[in-house]
């Protein structure tokens, strides 16, 4: 098993350099050019965009893209003493894996953006049917990646939720980013797939906020009602979103999590 110890992920700085330090994490098949959209609502922190293992300034640590345990190791050996963190989608994993391990108390609030702690459905938890998933695992074989990639962030432009401009931000963020390994496009579907950490979001004991998007195909906003357990763990849901609010309905977003950042 490879160390993590004395390794740090790679991060982009916006925002105020002497604001409250808000480390922000991306999706599947993204870095730190898909979260500039959502950095930019707040101007008054220190933003810390994080690439996760492959992506971006993070891209020679591809070997630890596999484990999620690692690749939370390492966000917590790169984030400050008394940070925000905030996560969308399938981030969310290391995020909830990360405040579970975290010893030091350098997270002192969360916020998830469309995010779960489970992403396949069982009989008592919303969330992808397993043909969805298989049907992932097959589509990444390595000779059609980015075409399958690009063609995605396309149909989210299509959804009629998304206007043409930022249809073609989604679409520059994609091009600045480059290609992604096949590998590690590979390891995030397995995580997907695979990975259950509804224990260790259970023992989370910091004040966190899950936001969802009604329109939302693949983490249902109905998981709301699963997961939100005061004083720790309180949830909202955006009428007019899918995957990402911080495009549909920014303003709204920025609103509620505000709120929660200074109650």
């Amino acid at each position: 098993m490879n160390s993590t110890v004395d390794l740090k992920l790679g991060v982009t700085y916006l925002g105020n350099p002497n604001g409250i330090p808000l480390v922000i994490t991306p999706g599947w098949a993204c870095d730190h050019h898909f979260l500039k959209p959502l950095a930019n609502l707040f101007p008054d922190f220190k933003i810390m965009l994080v690439d996760m293992p492959g992506y971006g300034k993070s891209k020679a640590l591809s070997k630890f893209s596999i484990s999620t345990r690692q690749s939370a190791n390492l966000l917590l050996n790169t984030i400050p003493n008394n940070c925000y963190l905030m996560s969308w989608s399938l981030s969310t994993l290391v995020a909830i894996r990360a405040i579970a391990n975290d010893k030091d108390h350098k997270i002192s609030k969360f916020v998830s953006i469309c995010g779960t702690p489970k992403f396949p459905c069982d009989p008592n938890w919303p969330g992808i049917d397993y043909k969805y998933v298989v049907k992932a695992q097959r589509l990444f074989d390595g000779q059609r990646n980015n075409r399958s990639i690009k063609l995605f962030f396309k149909m989210q432009t299509k959804s009629g939720l998304l206007t043409k401009e930022q249809g073609c931000e989604l679409i520059e963020a994609y091009d600045k980013m480059g290609e992604i390994d096949t590998e590690v496009l590979q390891n995030g579907i397995y995580k997907m797939s695979y990975s259950d950490h509804r224990e260790a979001f259970n023992s989370i004991k910091i004040p966190c906020l899950h936001i969802f998007g009604q329109k939302d195909h693949l983490v249902k906003s109905i998981l709301a009602n699963k997961i939100i357990n005061p004083p720790y763990h309180l949830c909202a849901v955006l009428q007019n979103s899918g995957h990402m609010p911080f495009y549909t309905e920014p303003d709204e977003l920025k609103k509620i999590i505000n709120l929660f950042f200074f109650i």
